[in-house]
């Protein structure tokens, strides 16, 4: 029968998709805080307690397990089953694991696992903490999903494992990632929450370093960091990967890995490392990976000179080999409300459940207890009226109801009485009895002092917790991680600290062609080599140069791009982006605190700071606002404190430098008046002590009377000196 809906899609929607969300929160994602399992972890562990899975007994196929989980209690994908099997039984995905696998259950390389037919698993040892007392009451049960079985809801577990093995998940609108922690620390930190409950936060994470994780690396642990991880329960903080130098002959060394961050795949990362190679992003000839139990991966640097710290460095800011850890303690209180919670109160929600179960099962051992009293108190009786008791049992078809009458019996007595065997008749049993009766009436005296003593219970968790210490092996609840609380320094490390630093000449043609040679020759032995060279450049091979075209743009060049040796000279115009019909105007080399002048052919110009025109950019950046008819003629480096200029007019003007502005970018101000039609045609700069030099023909000229040509920014100047040059340029 088809029935009609007359509500609202969006309520529909809304309600089913809220209904969902629900579901997916607390059956699926977020772990319970008590026993820090979800619900697919605790049916496979109940589901091994039931097949009798413990430690001391045989493997059993994963297959069966699967099936006896997914039949019973978890009615989902038998992959998804399979999947958190495994899991659990990975020692490099669980601090503690709680399963036991034989067989291929994967690795630290991404590798899968082998199909649940060919593994076997039983549950790991520690996993016997996680039934303490669960056919004793000490936890409520309820129907599976066909209501044919009974499921746990939730384990009485005597480990913090919600901290201790950590949880991810990702559920509808939150997400949880708690990272394992160290069994010593946690165990620690209850017994002093047991001490003393109001203990502050502060003092509480103290006796927590930080997590501990299966993989171990160094977890760099701020003191902000920690407190906002276990104080509000969010938060995150730094993995590194462990390595160490091995010393080669000839002074050569290699770094070798040996730990690498939670949960990132090795492969992944020596595939990382091989892609940064090969694009030539890190100073490493070549990576191998070197592991088999223990994880060895060996990176080989370029050259002995590399520092092997700042190597590292470069390495975690390029590849996984360094991750950032964000944590998220999202959990589910008493199973139901899904909130984040930091340290205290996680621990505080374990406590208490520990004495819940404590006190249950305390309650189920008395009732036990009581009956095993009842029955030997009836026995006492017995062994007083042995011969008459004997006589009424060998004589009366229905003893039971006679005996209950006439020596007030309860049903259970005598059900006991008449159920004892003739050997156990004997005096001395009498005796055992009373023996029994005191240390039965001892214990149940303890045990009421365990359920409504506050001090006691607080003693048997304190002593409790410290036996499970004493019982761990040492050598697995050591811990794995180091924390360092070391200061990252945000330096930006890149490739070129590594280059080789050497000096290098640039030689630029009368062709405007551009090579580099080794070593700083001077321009005048280069010249006697070969007349074609222009000028010269010295720098280092990690220092830049400038290139300034016609258009007023600037760009920055690395000299190690140009062609060395004995390969022929190429175009500047091959290295740069620049537009159609650009000139070279200048090439200068990139230094620090140090000024250069830029002037156009309209007599405009300005100064300019030389490390500010640094640019990454390909198209170059663009330094002088040139008007449509104006062009970038020349460029010089402030190296003198006055500047002469002459125009095609001929007409010369000295002025003082002090008078342009400094910018970073701009149109520039006018130096020399430049009327309609004319142009500027060179510039120098000078002091004023040198006086004026220019060449005519090959002949230098040099007057040191230089006043009359001084004068102010803008100014039209004055008729250039006698002899001048004809095409009014300083130097050809």
């Amino acid at each position: 029968m088809t029935e009609l809906i007359k509500n609202k899609i969006d309520q529909i929607l809304s309600e089913k998709y809220l209904s969902y969300a629900v579901s997916t929160i607390i059956s699926r994602s977020i772990p319970d805080v008590r026993d820090g399992l979800k619900p697919v972890h605790r049916r496979i562990i109940y589901s091994m307690y039931q097949l009798k899975l413990t430690n001391e007994s045989t493997f059993k196929k994963s297959a069966r397990i699967v099936g006896d989980v997914m039949g019973k209690f978890h009615p989902h994908g038998d992959q998804a089953i399979y999947d958190s099997l495994v899991r659990m039984a990975q020692d490099f995905s669980s601090r503690h694991t709680l399963v036991e696998g034989q067989g291929n259950f994967g690795n630290i390389d991404g590798d899968n696992p082998a199909a649940m037919r060919y593994t076997e698993a039983r549950l790991d040892k520690i996993s016997n903490y996680f039934f303490d007392g669960i056919e004793e009451n000490s936890v409520n049960f309820k129907e599976n999903y066909d209501g044919q079985n009974f499921e746990p809801e939730v384990l009485p577990t005597k480990l913090p494992n919600i901290l201790l093995n950590g949880s991810s998940g990702i559920a509808v609108g939150m997400a949880t990632n708690i990272p394992p922690h160290n069994l010593y620390e946690l165990n620690e930190a209850i017994i002093q929450l047991i001490k003393n409950p109001s203990i502050t936060n502060n003092k509480l994470i103290k006796y927590i370093h930080g997590p501990d994780l299966p993989t171990g690396g160094e977890i760099n642990l701020s003191e902000s960091e920690k407190k906002d991880i276990y104080i509000k329960g969010k938060g995150s903080f730094l993995i590194s990967s462990k390595w160490k130098i091995e010393n080669l002959k000839n002074g050569l060394y290699q770094i070798v890995i040996n730990e690498i961050p939670y949960q990132i795949n090795k492969t992944k990362i020596i595939e990382q490392l091989a892609n940064l190679i090969n694009s030539k992003k890190v100073p490493i000839d070549d990576v191998a990976d070197e592991s088999d139990e223990n994880i060895r991966i060996v990176l080989k640097p370029k050259n002995r000179n590399i520092d092997s710290k700042k190597l590292m460095e470069l390495c975690f800011k390029l590849s996984d080999l360094s991750i950032r850890f964000s944590c998220n303690f999202n959990v589910l209180e008493d199973g139901q409300v899904p909130k984040q919670l930091g340290l205290k109160d996680i621990l505080s929600h374990f406590i208490n459940h520990r004495k819940n179960t404590i006190k249950r099962k305390s309650e189920f051992k008395i009732k036990k207890i009581n009956l095993r009293l009842e029955i030997l108190q009836g026995y006492l009786i017995a062994y007083q009226y042995l011969d008459s008791i004997i006589k009424i049992i060998r004589k009366n078809n229905d003893p039971k109801k006679i005996i209950i009458k006439k020596y007030k019996l309860t049903n259970n007595q005598a059900e006991a009485i008449l159920s004892m065997r003739l050997g156990s008749l004997k005096k001395i049993d009498e005796n055992n009895t009373k023996k029994d009766i005191k240390e039965f009436s001892d214990q149940k005296k303890y045990l009421k002092k365990l359920i409504s003593n506050k001090i006691v219970l607080n003693n048997y968790l304190i002593e409790d917790t410290k036996n499970i210490n004493a019982e761990i092996d040492e050598d697995i609840s050591k811990r794995r991680s180091l924390i360092s609380k070391k200061t990252i320094a945000n330096n930006d490390v890149n490739l070129e600290e590594f280059v080789e630093v050497e000096k290098i000449t640039i030689l630029i043609t009368k062709d405007k062609l551009i090579k580099k040679i080794k070593d700083h020759i001077s321009f005048d032995q280069l010249k006697k080599a070969d007349q074609k060279i222009e000028s010269a450049i010295h720098l280092m091979s990690n220092e830049k140069i400038l290139i300034f075209v016609s258009s007023g743009r600037v760009f920055s060049l690395d000299p190690n791009i140009l062609p060395s040796g004995k390969s022929n000279p190429k175009s500047i115009f091959y290295f740069i982006d620049a537009i159609t019909n650009d000139k070279l105007v200048g090439i200068i080399k990139a230094e620090t605190n140090k000024f250069c002048i830029l002037v156009s052919e309209r007599g405009k110009g300005f100064v300019s700071e030389i490390s500010s025109m640094l640019t990454n950019q390909k198209k170059g950046k663009q330094i002088f606002n040139l008007k449509s008819s104006d062009v970038l003629v020349k460029v010089l480096e402030c190296n003198k404190n006055h500047l002469a200029s002459v125009n095609k007019s001929g007409k010369l003007l000295i002025i003082d430098i002090k008078n342009l502005p400094i910018l970073q970018k701009g149109g520039g101000v006018q130096i020399i008046k430049i009327k309609e039609g004319d142009a500027l045609s060179d510039i120098k700069l000078i002091d004023l002590s040198e006086g004026l030099s220019w060449k005519t023909g090959s002949k230098v000229r040099n007057i040191t009377d230089i006043k009359f040509w001084i004068g102010k920014r803008a100014q039209s100047g004055k008729k250039v000196p006698k002899f001048f040059n004809k095409n009014l340029k300083f130097f050809d």
